[in-house]
């Protein structure tokens, strides 16, 4: 999987603490590896985002990202909490 970042994500993941930096840099790899695998709880979000997808990087800390035109890439949006992203 090839990944994208957008401006929103790093001005986000800047502002995260270095703990939560680690959980997303984590989550990131093993997206990289396999989009799909569990630990990520990957899914299509409702409504107005039905377009974007969600990947849980911690406790309640999420990864918004869009599938990319090309197959096999993808587009991080944005990374925050629960409440932040959504």
């Amino acid at each position: 999987m090839e990944i994208y970042f957008l401006s929103s994500f790093k001005r986000a993941y800047k502002k995260l603490r270095g703990y939560e930096k680690a959980q997303v840099d984590d989550a990131l790899a093993i997206f990289h590896e396999n989009p799909f695998a569990p630990r990520l709880n990957n899914h299509k979000l409702k409504g107005r985002k039905g377009d974007v997808r969600a990947l849980v990087a911690g406790y309640d800390l999420r990864i918004l990202y869009r599938e990319g035109k090309e197959s096999g890439t993808a587009v991080v949006i944005m990374v925050g909490t629960h409440e932040e992203v959504y």
